[in-house]
């Protein structure tokens, strides 16, 4: 077999790795860093175990919400220590408090992005936060499976390409497996983030990183308990941090994520969480307390998530919303994000000349072209 899918389907989930039963495949990196898997055809019989369980050319699961909600964790302490108002925080240590297990992003030394395996509540610090780049969730699609086998139960959390690869591991989803997609904007590459990092600071010399603070969006690089790196807060210096820019404009995405089939309302999850743009844009909102660090999109999908959230509502601050409301703030929810004319300037000369120098061709391209309209203008 020489491919799977077509290049501008994958979205990386390494489903394909996991399932191969010769172990010819792995993932190798593209454009950009993007990975991709490339098949060893000496080893490879094909079973065609790979395009069968391949969310990018099977049908998906997907329904629509039955209602929305904004929230935010009633522990002033959570709260303030999470990102889009604590909702995966709380769900985590209900899970956790039935004797479960949670999976979710975590920073590993290096700048590693992975999926990793919690059950203890004291380690759920480790996959707080947003982290806007491709996590790996190869190596616990075997735990997920064996935990869910075990009669535990088991939440995941990731973006919705990950949670249909998730889901794909059953024939039909368990009822001890409870799958809360992220409303995500798209994914940079790992080699994207470390190319970046590396002109601040030495890798080996990174423990973690933050990507949210109270501040707003700003990364910090943490080494030990240091912060020895922290780029400029984006509301403030909109062009003065390349990766952040070039993420939040779709510079460095994948090319599935232009084309993304989970970037509508319908979902492909048990719950959807989010940050609640838009909120009171519909109707007013004055009966919500003032919330300073962030509030939660929820959109229950299913039964078992909405008898989920309301399971954890207690631990929570919580207002229905028009379910409208919630989808017209977010793009994310309406459709993919659209590859711009920038976006194909920075692709063409990244290869090039790097993710910084490609960035800094299109922010001169968006100055000359601010002043040819006010040259025409005049």
């Amino acid at each position: 077999m020489k491919t799977i899918c077509e290049q501008q389907s994958c979205t990386g989930c390494g489903f394909c790795v996991f399932s191969c039963p010769k172990t010819c495949i792995s993932m190798k990196s593209g454009k950009m860093g993007h990975l991709f898997p490339v098949i060893d055809n000496k080893k490879c019989i094909d079973c065609g175990l790979c395009k069968k369980n391949c969310p990018s050319i099977n049908p998906i699961y997907l329904s629509a919400p039955q209602n929305a909600f904004a929230a935010w964790s009633k522990d002033e302490s959570d709260y303030r220590s999470s990102t889009s108002g604590g909702t995966s925080s709380v769900l985590s240590q209900y899970i956790i408090n039935l004797g479960g297990v949670v999976y979710g992003c975590s920073v590993l030394p290096r700048a590693r992005i992975e999926h990793i395996r919690i059950e203890r509540k004291e380690e759920l610090y480790k996959i707080k936060g947003s982290k806007y780049v491709q996590s790996s969730i190869i190596g616990v699609l075997s735990l997920i499976k064996q935990d869910v086998k075990d009669g535990r139960k088991v939440l995941f959390l990731g973006t919705p390409c990950q949670v249909s690869a998730v889901r794909n591991l059953f024939n039909e989803t368990p009822e001890n497996l409870f799958l809360v997609d992220l409303v995500c904007h798209g994914t940079p590459s790992q080699k994207s983030l470390k190319d970046y990092l590396k002109r601040h600071v030495p890798l080996q010399k990174i423990d973690d990183l933050r990507f949210r603070s109270e501040e707003g969006y700003v990364i910090k690089v943490i080494s030990g308990k240091k912060i020895i790196y922290e780029s400029p807060e984006l509301r403030k210096h909109r062009c003065k941090d390349d990766y952040y820019n070039s993420f939040m404009e779709g510079f460095t995405i994948r090319d599935s994520c232009h084309n993304c089939r989970y970037a509508s309302s319908n979902r492909c999850s048990d719950i959807t969480i989010g940050d609640f743009w838009g909120l009171g844009k519909e109707v007013s909102c004055q009966d919500i307390p003032k919330h300073k660090f962030g509030i939660s999109l929820v959109l229950p999908i299913t039964n078992k998530g909405q008898n989920l959230f309301n399971e954890v509502s207690n631990s929570m601050y919580v207002f229905e919303r028009p379910l409208s409301e919630a989808i017209n703030g977010n793009d994310q929810l309406q459709h993919p994000k659209e590859i711009s004319k920038k976006a194909k300037i920075y692709r063409f000369f990244q290869p090039l000349l790097g993710d910084k120098r490609a960035f800094d061709v299109v922010m001169i391209f968006i100055k000359l072209n601010s002043l040819t309209r006010k040259i025409i203008k005049i």
